[in-house]
């Protein structure tokens, strides 16, 4: 589950998922990255790699946390004028944390398939002189 830390004027989204399996899933399993209307299948929310940036659509998350779990993180501006920081951060982020964390639930699955399907691949790889 994410998690968002204020300090000054920033905040830093940290997902539960350390960038390392991060990238697994956009290799492997892209569509486990996403969320889709069921019924139209148009894609409504979408968790990215490569900078730090956030919508009602989705994150991308361009940093990984300095502890040892290595988790994604995205570093975000809060205007100098703001008055209340926490209300500012929820009203511009509290849609898209709802469907992060949606997103985070599936990954866990996704990574189980990556890695029984990897491992059954490399039962038939055969290295010869």
């Amino acid at each position: 589950m994410a998690n968002i830390t204020i300090a000054g004027n920033s905040y830093v989204i940290a997902s539960g998922i350390p960038m390392a399996d991060l990238e697994a899933v956009k290799k492997y399993r892209p569509s486990a990255l996403t969320l889709a209307d069921e019924e139209t299948k148009e894609v409504y929310f979408k968790v990215g790699i490569g900078s730090n940036s956030l919508s009602d659509h989705g994150i991308s998350f361009g940093g990984v946390s300095n502890d040892e779990k290595k988790v994604a993180t995205a570093t975000l501006p809060i205007p100098a004028d703001t008055e209340d920081a926490k209300e500012y951060v929820l009203d511009k982020a509290g849609l898209a944390i709802a469907n992060l964390n949606k997103v985070e639930k599936g990954i866990a699955a996704a990574l189980e398939e990556i890695k029984a399907e990897r491992d059954a691949i490399a039962e038939n790889i055969k290295v010869t002189v």
